[in-house]
């Protein structure tokens, strides 16, 4: 995304909330400036949640993930063991780790959550989860032990100050494509969040990567419009009256764990 167009999102986004996530598919350490997005950020008051696959992670950019308007970074350690990173186990966990240190170090107040959402009844990576949690434990002297976590399903752990280990499932990405899941149910889209893709589009989660429900895009239009639409408020009534509007939604298995919460 432009800094320009950033900048313009920055400034109409913090009229709806406090705080932002750069994610939605793209790792924001790709950027060579991610400094420039984060200062925006700060300038218009707004806290930033990082959620990165850590694959490009690298000591010079140490200086750069400590910065004041950071509230929470999110390193995917599972996603190491679902793409082909070309290193070894080793050469991927240690920067984290190395990065956790160097935060540690600089008294930083922003929590780090050393993601592993690979969990599931067939226990499939198991062994990988016991290769990261044993090196985990040599590194912060913790006792992560994998027969507890798959036995009791911990929310997270903690490992050191502000730093966690946080479990959950394995999911699928909603696709046209997947199976009817259900046209009941509930969804926390467009009620606690939406997403913005990098040329504007506006998405109502995290999840539709492909702008399939594009509610319209912020370069464009302004936001306020976007967030007010027929569309939007036809997808919020909806949800609220457990009933499933949109087909993307229909066939998307994610929000089905949210279904108890509301029923």
């Amino acid at each position: 995304m432009s800094l320009d167009l950033f900048d313009k999102i920055n400034n109409e986004v913090k009229h709806f909330t406090k705080e932002l996530a750069y994610h939605i598919v793209g790792d924001p350490l790709v950027l060579s400036n991610l400094n420039e997005y984060l200062d925006i950020s700060e300038k218009h008051n707004l806290k930033v949640n990082i959620t990165t696959a850590a694959s490009h992670l690298k000591s010079k950019q140490f200086k750069t993930l400590i910065h004041k308007t950071l509230k929470q970074i999110n390193f995917s350690i599972n996603s190491f063991n679902a793409n082909d990173f070309k290193k070894d186990i080793d050469a991927y966990l240690n920067p984290i780790f190395e990065f956790c240190q160097y935060a540690l170090d600089n008294k930083s107040e922003f929590f780090i959550n050393l993601r592993i959402w690979n969990l599931d009844d067939t226990q499939s990576a198991r062994e990988f989860n016991r290769i990261v949690f044993e090196k985990a434990n040599k590194y912060f002297d913790s006792k992560i032990d994998s027969d507890d976590i798959y036995k009791n399903k911990p929310k997270n752990i903690r490992v050191a100050r502000k730093i966690f280990f946080n479990f959950d499932d394995y999911f699928a990405w909603p696709s046209l494509n997947n199976k009817f899941v259900s046209d009941k149910g509930f969804c926390y889209g467009l009620d606690s969040h939406f997403g913005i893709l990098a040329n504007g589009d506006v998405i109502p989660c995290c999840l539709d990567k492909d702008a399939v429900i594009n509610l319209g895009n912020s370069s464009e239009e302004p936001l306020g419009d976007i967030l007010t639409s027929k569309r939007v408020v036809a997808i919020q009534q909806a949800f609220r009256k457990f009933s499933v509007k949109e087909e993307l939604c229909q066939k998307c298995s994610y929000r089905t764990r949210f279904d108890s919460k509301v029923a």
